[in-house]
């Protein structure tokens, strides 16, 4: 797994002093329409129902004749083979009606949910309340639900304007978040901006589970992207390495960011969790910042987070490839 540069140098993490200098590297329920959806055969392989759940209750940019907004609720697994998409009434939003249709959903289910994710923090509260009761299912607040992030875009851009009622939603501003101090344990010597062909990551590429070590490799994008396609990371070096790439799986790892108005590289974690990974010192780190998320919005938010003993280690101690949906969606407006 080579690393192509873009940036100048290996910087060194503003709080880890003594670090090594570096060079360049390389309701009533009859009331709700419900169906299930499942993936239907084809001549390729069809992915296997998962175990791993994914779920939205949320209301959707359409307006009934009672002046009401359509709340649904999306189900499905993180290989697509499982969606379920249900209108609840609006005298129904509320925790004991979610935890009931789920509940139903699962009795019925060909493969029964060990974790439930969801993303939408509006939601919190009311999620938690419901999926906390079911038996044998963890509940999970996560940014890392990708199969329902992108049945959600292709519903907003196919289905909700052909329906009576529908109003296009205005984008929802970004929330106010403060970084926290990045843990102890995830402290690297230095850290370095790098790309990978996105051929490295397609079928017969390269990078598998095999041999990223401690990480995890998130679906690709719907998108359709050239095999020449340069794919954007952020490489932490780190005599400790495997020790960070042990630690890090314990996190539900989203996405890293470059927040180019603070001068500041974030680590996200969980529902709204956000770390202080680095602080761009210089013109020239903030031009490589600049790029990381140039080449983020070009892709879909692919990008990847790697965690290696230096530069010129032949395999990382741990590798993520992460999409930044938030990216994506500013992409698309």
């Amino acid at each position: 797994m080579v690393l192509a540069c873009c940036c100048a140098s290996v910087v060194p993490f503003h709080a880890a002093p003594g670090a090594p200098s570096g060079s360049g590297m390389r309701c009533a329920r009859g009331v709700a329409a419900a169906h299930s959806i499942f993936a239907a055969a084809t001549t390729t392989a069809v992915a296997a129902p998962s175990s791993a759940w994914q779920l939205d209750f949320y209301s959707r940019p359409v307006q009934g004749a009672d002046g009401k907004k359509l709340w649904e609720l999306l189900v499905t697994d993180e290989t697509g083979a499982f969606k379920h998409v249900e209108a609840v009434p609006s005298n129904c939003v509320n925790s004991r009606e979610l935890r009931s249709r789920v509940q139903r959903l699962i009795d019925e289910a060909e493969v029964r949910p060990s974790s439930i994710r969801f993303f939408r923090a509006q939601m919190k509260n009311m999620i938690s309340i419901a999926l906390n009761e079911l038996p044998d299912v963890q509940c999970k607040p996560s940014r890392v639900t990708y199969a329902l992030y992108d049945w959600i875009e292709e519903r907003e851009r196919t289905v909700y304007p052909s329906m009576p009622g529908y109003r296009k939603p205005r984008p929802d501003p970004a929330g106010l978040k403060l970084p926290v101090k990045l843990p102890e344990q995830l402290r690297g010597e230095q850290y370095a901006v790098a790309t990978l062909p996105y051929a490295e990551f397609i079928p017969g590429g390269s990078i598998t589970e095999d041999n990223i070590g401690f990480g995890a490799l998130c679906p690709l994008p719907a998108m359709e992207l050239e095999p020449d396609n340069m794919v954007a990371g952020v490489v932490i070096f780190s005599r400790r390495s495997k020790a960070i790439a042990a630690w890090l799986t314990g996190l539900d790892l989203a996405f890293v960011s470059a927040v180019l108005e603070s001068r500041e590289l974030h680590i996200e974690v969980g529902l709204d969790t956000q770390y202080l990974l680095a602080r761009m010192r210089t013109p020239i780190q903030t031009a490589e910042a600049e790029t990381f998320e140039e080449r983020k919005r070009a892709t879909g938010g692919l990008h990847f987070l790697s965690i290696q003993s230096g530069p010129e280690a032949e395999q990382p101690d741990g590798f993520w490839l992460l999409r930044d949906i938030e990216a994506a969606n500013r992409a698309r407006a």
